[in-house]
């Protein structure tokens, strides 16, 4: 190959690689014009947003003392934000979360305010048991708002620091001139410790409407004993006022004597009683004071061992009970009862009769009683 042929096809390669750069750039500026003609320009992706910090304070109250703490709320609310702890705190913005029993339900509140104290948003739900679930939306609720902390107010700017005074510039240090001893380093500060959570203060809430004033009505079934011959059974209605703590109430009572005789003397025997009773409630159990009123009607079946009479017999007694609720507004009772007699009653033979004592029967100095019944609120 001579010379004058290898100058020939370096010439050729050259114009060829020269040809391809200018359709190159023939074809970028062609792109470029289209793109300036149809007016589209580049887009750049713009960085997300930072998420508003705030300091966190979390009051369990009254009923909500087993909920999650503080440190599960704050990996609730980082995990909602993709791993971002949006908890800081130096944060000029401070985050109330609140939890506590009401009415049976557990309620929870958020409240959002600035370094001033301002309030600057808001927010509550609540649930019925589940403790956890009402945290984890809670944290859910707070993540939501510190991703889109455009829609809050910036937080108070810190105030400016005054510029720095122009230091001469020092002279090199030297043997004639050695440098001055520097300052010991500032001791480290301790390191912070998380705050304890606070208790709520309880609240003096006034009662609730079902625990004022009602009226409320019994039936039921007594048993005396001492105040006739034998035992006596029969029933029991009363009538009275209820109060949260104490009642009255109005009782009447039928007894008859399960006795069919006495002293050999065939006769039928009843007893009716009017009671007072003032009484003083705790939980499901209740003391009462009583004044119990009665007349005792005694008749022979055959009148010549004895006569027909009515006695009157007063006395002061107590009971002790238990009042068991099967819902709001009927319960069940039971109560022991004892009347020391005041005024005691008697049944006497005929005044012909030829025996020595006159008397077939006379009550006992105490008696007692034994009931049990239903009560309803009207």
């Amino acid at each position: 190959m001579t010379a004058r042929t290898r100058r020939v096809r370096r010439t050729s390669h050259g114009e060829s690689a020269s040809m391809k750069r200018a359709a190159r750039a023939a074809l970028a500026s062609m792109a470029a014009g289209a793109l300036s003609v149809a007016g589209v320009t580049p887009v750049r992706a713009e960085p997300a947003p930072t998420p508003l910090r705030v300091r966190i304070e979390l009051i369990r109250g009254p009923g909500a003392e087993d909920c999650p703490d503080e440190p599960f709320l704050r990996a609730e609310t980082a995990r909602a934000m993709g791993g971002v702890d949006p908890y800081d705190a130096e944060a000029p913005f401070t985050m109330t979360a609140s939890i506590e029993r009401r009415h049976g339900k557990l309620a929870a509140s958020l409240f959002l305010r600035d370094g001033d104290g301002h309030g600057r948003w808001a927010d509550g739900f609540s649930a019925r048991d589940d403790c956890k679930v009402l945290v984890t939306a809670m944290a859910v609720s707070i993540a939501l708002l510190l991703d889109d902390a455009a829609e809050l107010p910036a937080p108070p700017a810190a105030p400016a620091r005054p510029a720095e005074q122009a230091m001469p510039p020092e002279e090199p240090c030297s043997p004639e001139r050695p440098c001055p001893p520097k300052p010991a380093p500032a001791p480290p500060s301790p390191p912070r410790t998380a705050s304890p959570v606070r208790a709520a203060p309880r609240s003096r809430a006034s009662p609730v409407a079902g625990e004022r004033f009602r009226w409320v009505a019994g039936l039921g079934a007594v048993t005396g004993i001492g105040l006739t011959p034998g035992v006596a059974i029969g029933p029991a209605l009363s009538i009275g006022g209820r109060w949260p703590a104490w009642s009255v109430a109005l009782e009447v009572r039928g007894l008859a004597a399960l006795s069919q005789e006495i002293e050999e003397v065939p006769m039928s025997v009843s007893l009716f009683m009017t009671n007072a009773a003032v009484c003083l409630h705790r939980h499901v159990l209740f003391a009462c004071g009583a004044v119990e009123l009665g007349m005792l009607r005694a008749t022979p079946d055959v009148p010549l061992g004895a006569a027909s009479s009515l006695h009157l017999g007063v006395g002061l007694g107590g009971r002790i009970g238990v009042d068991w609720p099967f819902s709001k507004t009927l319960s069940v009772q039971g109560y022991l009862g004892v009347v020391p007699t005041l005024a005691g009653t008697a049944i006497s033979r005929r005044p012909n009769d030829q025996m020595s004592d006159s008397s077939l029967w006379t009550s006992h100095d105490i008696a007692g009683t034994l009931g049990v019944g239903l009560q309803a609120s009207l």
